[in-house]
Formats: structure tokens, C-alpha cells, sequence
């Protein structure tokens, strides 16, 4: 019998903003503890929120067992490894005088918009201990300011949104980023050009990069892809992307804020796993115990609660870099900048529609000049990361991000 036992802490300052003015302040701390057993082949799992008696906890995941719950695989271990990501930790009333800065100067420079939602600062923690020697412990400090803005007068719920995340912002990097996309937005250019056209996207992921990345994510798991249900099925080994695609789900903590090691306790012998690797779909991720059931290499992929078994999925997807500069993507031409992506949907044989409810026009020098209407971005993902990509940047969105430029022709209808 094994027992692992894992901690997490949360600690947050969170500042709410209506009407581009502070509205509330709130600070909380939640601490979460499970213990798993492992025995025989099964796993018991036991959890509970705030202060906990190990030894109950214990009893409970023990009493699990009872319910027979498969775990084949054996428990990690012995391992030791602490790594983190340490940032700017301000006090509360040093969080609300740069709250304060931000606000009372956007509401001078521009009257026009009305703020709302928030800015946070947190902290999260993990520790996973075993009787095996595991011993595994990750941290890392958060700010983020995020503003759902609206124009005056208008019918909508949201106009545009501004959001950044970095282990540290300041006031002046905030207003700079602030002032260039309102600058941008209130400048009126009418419809988009319509037609195949040069489509920038800022990063891979959320409302700024169109979820390209969404359909690996779900069909690059080792349940769907072993039972048929992945549009990937029984294509390992198979060219299916560009040769400059390569697509890693990584967990190397020395480039990106991500945690070294997954919810199962395990560490990578190489942190960057190659989903895609020139084209070639390579790997499937598989958490231990679904490599087991389903005959994969386990890759070090396990998510989830602390309450709940570990199950397998993605963490930190990236693309490859095959440009340095904004610019190099636009060679030369202006092109549609995607910023604000209400929705989307992509089908199973990779088709791809998605309602870009804010565009912007990029020069050719990589300034954003202006606002389109909105307007809709068809294409599909094999084309998009096939014959239509036309590059991945090594720079970043904006100083405080993680996520490249991105651009690749598409239709753009208005």
C-alpha cells in the first residue's frame, strides 16, 4: 500500500471594476488536500478544503478502495524536484493604487469607453508527497489585468477586451498596451477586405487566437484517438501538416510559467513531448493509467482536481517558431489582425468558422491602424497549418505573454 498525498494553495487579491471605476475588493486563501491510496491495483482517493487531519483523510481514501477503482500502474517515485515562477507580490493597498493609476487615466484619455471586470493578483502552489520519495513542490505568482470594454451609447455587452498576465506588470507597460489597442479601435475603416486574405492572429489560444490549437487538444487524447473517435485514428506515423509544424505540449518550466510535472507525480526525461513533429503526428498523450488500458507510452500528461483520479490531458501547446518578427509574417503588406474571436466552432473533418467580432488592420510595419467591422474567418485547420500557414514568430504578442504571432490566409467575409 501506497500513499501520496497532495497539497494545493491558492491565494488571491481581486479587484472588481464597473463603470471604469474599483467597485470591490476581495482577498481569499484556499488550501486543498487529497490523499490517494494505491493498493493491489486499485486507487483510493480521499479531499478536503482548509484545515484537515491527515490520518482521517487517510482512513477515507483507504475506505475507497471498497468501490474497486482500477489503477494498474505503479505510483511515482523516488523523485525530488522544486521549481517555480516567482513574480511581483504587492500589498493590497499597493494592488489598488496601480488599479487606481490605470483606471483614472484611462477614464481622462478615454472618455468614450466604459471599463469593467477586473485586476488579480495571484498565487498558486502544488506539493506532491509519497511513500515511494516523491517529493514535488511548484509555485507561481500571477498578475493579470483584465478589462471588458464597451463603447458609450452602445447596444452591445462587450465592444473589445484588453488582457494581460505576466508574473509581474506595471503601470506603464499596462497604459502603453491600453492606449495602442483603444487608439486602433476607435479609428473606424468600415468593412474588412473580403476574400482570401492575410490573417494575423495574436497567440494560439483563448478569444485573441481563435482556439486553433482546440481540435489537438481533444483528439489527441489517448481514450478518443485508441477508440476511434479521433480524426487522428490510426495516423501515427502519417504526414499530415506542413513540415514546419511541430507542435510540443510542454512542461519545461526553464521557458514557459508551467509546472514541471504533472497531477500523477511524473517528470518528463524531456519536458518538450512532440505531438507533431515536421508535419508527423507523433505522439498521443496518455496519463499512466490510460496508457496502461490502452497499451501507449505514458507521456507525463495527467490533469485534473485533486478529488478526482487523474485523467489525461494537454497542458502548455505550442507551435514551433519559423519567423522572428511580426513583420516577416506580413511581408511587406497589410494584413487582418484578429483580436477579439466571439465563439467558433471547428467540425471533425477540420473545418473551421470563426466570428471575429474584433478585427484590426495591421501595417505593413506592424502597426494596428484601425478597426474593421466584424467579420467571419473560414478556412480548415489541415490547410491552415498546411499550405495556407505562413508562419509562427519568435516574438511575442506583447511583453508580458507567452504566445507567438501566428499568420495564415483564410476568407474573410463581412
Amino acid at each position: 500500500m501506497v500513499r501520496e498525498i497532495v497539497h494545493a494553495v491558492q491565494r488571491s487579491d481581486k479587484l472588481g471594476v464597473v463603470d471604469s471605476q474599483l467597485s470591490s475588493v476581495r482577498s481569499q486563501v484556499e488550501h486543498e488536500t487529497a490523499v490517494r491510496i494505491y493498493d493491489g491495483g486499485r486507487i483510493g482517493v480521499a479531499s478536503a478544503v482548509g484545515a484537515v487531519s491527515l490520518d482521517a483523510l487517510t482512513q477515507r481514501a483507504r475506505d475507497a478502495l471498497v468501490f474497486e477503482i482500477p489503477y494498474a500502474p505503479e505510483p511515482a517515485g523516488p523523485r525530488s524536484l522544486a521549481a517555480g515562477h516567482d513574480g511581483q507580490r504587492r500589498s493590497l493597498e499597493a494592488l489598488v493604487a496601480f488599479a487606481e493609476a490605470i483606471l483614472g487615466t484611462l477614464r481622462v484619455e478615454f472618455p468614450g469607453f466604459v471599463f469593467s471586470q477586473g485586476i488579480e493578483q495571484s498565487r498558486v502552489e502544488w506539493q506532491i508527497d509519497s511513500d515511494r520519495g516523491l517529493d514535488l513542490s511548484y509555485g507561481r505568482d500571477t498578475t493579470e489585468v483584465m478589462l471588458v470594454v464597451k463603447e458609450k451609447g452602445s447596444p452591445n455587452i462587450i465592444d473589445t477586451a484588453i488582457t494581460l498576465s505576466s508574473g509581474a506588470l506595471d503601470e506603464t507597460s499596462v497604459l502603453a498596451h491600453c492606449r495602442e489597442h483603444l487608439s486602433a479601435f476607435r479609428t473606424r475603416l468600415g468593412a474588412p477586405p473580403a476574400g482570401r486574405q492575410r490573417v494575423i492572429f495574436a497567440g494560439l489560444e483563448g478569444h485573441r487566437g481563435g482556439n486553433l490549437l482546440q481540435l489537438f487538444r481533444s483528439d489527441l487524447l489517448a481514450r478518443p484517438y485508441s477508440r476511434g473517435a479521433s480524426v487522428f485514428a490510426g495516423k501515427l506515423g502519417e504526414r499530415l501538416f506542413d513540415p514546419r509544424v511541430t507542435v510540443v505540449d510542454s512542461r519545461d518550466s526553464a521557458a514557459l510559467r508551467v509546472c514541471p510535472f504533472d497531477m500523477e507525480g511524473e517528470v518528463r526525461a524531456a519536458p518538450d513531448l512532440p505531438l507533431i513533429s515536421e508535419g508527423v503526428l507523433r505522439n498521443v498523450v496518455a496519463a499512466r493509467r490510460d496508457a496502461e488500458r490502452f497499451g501507449l507510452p505514458a507521456t507525463g500528461s495527467a490533469v485534473g482536481e485533486l478529488g478526482n483520479i487523474p485523467s489525461t490531458g494537454t497542458g502548455r501547446l505550442r507551435l514551433r517558431p519559423t519567423t522572428d518578427r511580426l513583420v516577416d509574417l506580413l511581408d511587406g503588406e497589410a494584413g487582418v489582425m484578429v483580436w477579439f474571436v466571439a465563439g467558433g466552432d471547428v467540425t471533425r473533418a477540420g473545418d473551421l468558422a470563426l466570428p471575429g467580432q474584433v478585427l484590426l488592420r495591421v501595417e505593413p510595419d506592424g502597426r494596428i491602424s484601425g478597426r474593421y467591422d466584424g467579420g467571419t474567418l473560414t478556412g480548415n485547420l489541415y490547410a491552415l497549418f498546411g499550405d495556407d500557414l505562413i508562419g509562427v514568430t519568435t516574438a511575442r504578442i506583447d511583453p508580458s505573454s507567452e504566445e507567438p504571432w501566428v499568420g495564415a490566409w483564410m476568407t474573410v467575409q463581412g
